[in-house]
């Protein structure tokens, strides 16, 4: 279900009719993706959207998911979990899951981005067996994968992860890589990033562009399920109406590439729905699913132009400090537990909702898209809608300057970094830090300090 203004001076709104009716422009349970989590946070964000992506019968779009994180107590734990892991792919064919074969620590690197450096020879013939692994499944699949989404961060396994995405770039040059980095909140993660993994990041990241999202010290695990909650709506959405791609990843990086300075934002938002349940039987895995019948029709709507008006405030921002310009062109989808006949009426009211509070006017370069989709919520079984929010930051970002300059005002930074940009753009750690005055030691002594780092 999709929705966008049909003219856009005079903002008039249509929505699409189902796919079901208007005909299927391709069959869109055909593998497009190739997931990747490094390091124990990554594998943990990568589980949780395969999860998802199960509760959603969609696991068939996945040919592979490569849990790279080289500590042996995450690896048997996340084997042990899958195993378990409800749902399969509608086509019958199973997702590839693939671990690091050479683990040299059992316990991991230990936040040590450095610790791997004396392991690098067989660390990176055991990636290139890995990549191979992913080219042999997408000959499988009869395709490659149109997206390629990693699940990154500034820890460990960090300048690994870099060094995997640089061979997944050069293994399938066409596929819209998407990195999210989980942005540090912990001292000895940010003392790494300042000295020594951003400077990496720079040379071998350069060119992509990022969805940027922040650690969570307490309610990381209510973060993961916002952000995997956020990709697989807009997976199982449909934004590209040429049919050009299967993977509406994909088809969302590309409409935003253009207006991107190397960073993307995601802003997510779940609202609990008052109405009565109602079960449908399927002959697809889980078997069954349970919709929502939908209440009076007026009130829904407005509580869905709500829910998307909600996603401008700052609580609904995956990471702070990211501006976030009108005119550039965005992307929102709204998921919901009903039934897919009462999910066309329901768009074309919130539509009609929308466009009397100028959403539009303001932000001219919106698209919608609506899908039907129910997403398990804890013990109650409680429906909720999910409404993701996905759009080009621009300009100067606050949190990586509180990073890697937390001594500047934040007037200096808007001053000095008026123009920062993605990996290996505009922005490098060695430029900005030579107008930053060294303090010599006045104590020979000392001198040892200055070479200190406190890990």
């Amino acid at each position: 279900m999709f929705v966008r203004p049909r003219s856009r001076n005079s903002r008039l709104l249509h929505t699409a009719r189902r796919k079901g009716e208007a005909g299927r422009r391709g069959d869109r349970s055909q593998a497009a993706l190739a997931v990747v989590g490094i390091g124990t946070a990554g594998a943990r964000r990568m589980l949780m959207f395969l999860q998802r992506m199960s509760e959603l019968s969609e696991l068939g779009r996945i040919q592979s998911a490569v849990f790279y994180d080289c500590n042996q107590t995450t690896v048997d734990y996340m084997r042990n979990f899958l195993d378990r892991l409800p749902g399969r792919s509608k086509n019958g064919a199973g997702v590839q899951i693939l671990f690091p074969n050479y683990i040299p620590m059992t316990d991991g690197f230990m936040r040590d981005p450095k610790l791997h450096e004396e392991y690098v020879g067989p660390l990176e013939r055991d990636m290139d067996t890995i990549v191979s692994q992913i080219i042999v499944q997408s000959e499988r699949c009869g395709r490659s994968p149109e997206t390629i989404v990693e699940f990154m961060g500034f820890a460990g396994h960090s300048v690994l992860g870099a060094r995997f995405h640089r061979k997944l770039r050069a293994a399938f040059p066409s596929a819209v890589i998407l990195p999210i980095m989980m942005l540090p909140k912990d001292h000895v993660s940010e003392e790494w990033t300042r000295r020594y993994i951003w400077e990496r990041y720079e040379d071998l990241l350069a060119g992509s562009e990022c969805l940027l999202t922040a650690q969570s010290a307490s309610h990381f695990g209510e973060d993961d399920a916002r952000l995997a909650t956020g990709l697989a709506g807009v997976e199982v959405a449909d934004f590209d109406e040429e049919g050009a791609t299967d993977s509406p990843l994909a088809a969302a990086c590309h409409r935003l590439r253009g207006a991107c300075g190397g960073w993307l934002g995601m802003a997510t938002v779940k609202r609990n729905m008052p109405v009565m349940k109602k079960f449908e039987w399927l002959r697809l895995p889980p078997w069954w699913r349970q919709y929502a019948a939908v209440g009076p029709q007026e009130g829904l709507s407005v509580a869905v132009s709500h829910a998307i008006w909600s996603t401008f405030d700052p609580p609904s921002q995956m990471a702070e400090g990211l501006n976030d310009p009108h005119h550039v062109p965005q992307i929102v989808v709204v998921s919901l537990p009903v039934h897919p006949d009462a999910l066309e009426p329901l768009a074309t009211g919130a539509a009609e909702v929308l466009e009397q509070t100028n959403l539009f006017g303001e932000f001219p370069n919106m698209d919608i898209a609506f899908n039907a989709a129910r997403f398990h919520e804890g013990a109650s079984g409680d429906p909720f809608m999910h409404v993701t929010r996905i759009y080009p930051v621009q300009g100067e970002l606050a949190p990586v300057m509180e990073i890697l300059h937390p001594g500047r005002s934040l007037e200096d930074q808007a001053a000095s970094f008026a123009h920062e940009t993605g990996f290996g753009t505009y922005y490098h750690l060695e430029a900005a830090l030579d107008d930053v005055p060294v303090l010599a030691s006045q104590d020979p002594d000392e001198e040892w300090k200055q070479h200190v780092r406190y890990i």
